[in-house]
């Protein structure tokens, strides 16, 4: 072997030393890439399905919310048409008395309605010493208690209420035109109203009694 030759052995042997450490490190770096990738990679899809989870638990959570919510607006709707359908027929009860106890009732709301209007001319005149009472009092009915009951309950304001009251007759008469109330009574004194409408007296009733009411229906909250 010439010295040419050795010369040239010992270089492409270098080399391929060199290629091998080259190559051996690229392999490693290679490995360690994909290594760390795959790392990263488990990690991303980790962190996916745990975002995932808390998003499915986060939906869980509002449709059971969204559930309760709902459950509880039926049914305190279903509660308040309960309550409103209880005072509807009361209030039928009362329309549908017999006429005797139906013309009584009447009776008391104009007795009622023509004590307060005066207790209330009176107060005006000891504070004021101004007389505000009307040339007259006009029962006001509707269309059915006009028909059946408005005679007998002006006949009955005049012979007995005004006695009573200190009303002279002739003031008190009865309304030309039926009034657009379900029931009762209102009292127009001038410019000023009365009203003893059922829907009117059934209002200020259930003011004070709907929790009864309400805890008589559905029994009391603990």
């Amino acid at each position: 072997m010439t010295g040419l030759e050795k010369v040239t052995g010992k270089i492409i042997a270098d080399a391929e030393a060199d290629a091998r450490v080259i190559i051996s490190k690229a392999e490693e770096d290679c490995a360690a890439r994909r290594a760390e990738m795959q790392q990263r990679t488990d990690a991303e899809i980790e962190g996916i399905h745990m975002s995932a989870d808390r998003d499915c638990e986060a939906l869980i959570v509002r449709a059971k919310s969204s559930a309760v919510m709902a459950k509880r607006g039926v049914l305190l709707e279903t509660r308040s048409e309960m309550v409103d359908e209880a005072y509807r027929r009361a209030a039928k009860q009362i329309r549908d008395l017999p006429s005797e106890q139906y013309f009584e009732l009447l009776t008391i709301m104009l007795k009622g309605a023509l004590s307060r209007q005066l207790e209330g001319e009176a107060e005006s005149l000891r504070l004021y010493g101004e007389d505000i009472a009307p040339a007259g009092y006009d029962i006001m009915l509707n269309s059915r208690d006009m028909k059946h009951y408005g005679d007998n309950l002006l006949r009955t304001a005049r012979e007995v209420l005004c006695a009573k009251l200190g009303i002279v007759p002739s003031r008190v008469t009865l309304a030309a035109e039926p009034a657009d109330i379900d029931g009762g009574l209102i009292l127009r004194c001038g410019d000023v109203e009365v009203n003893c409408s059922l829907s009117m007296l059934f209002a200020e009733v259930r003011r004070t009694t709907e929790q009864e009411v309400s805890d008589t229906l559905f029994g009391k909250k603990a």
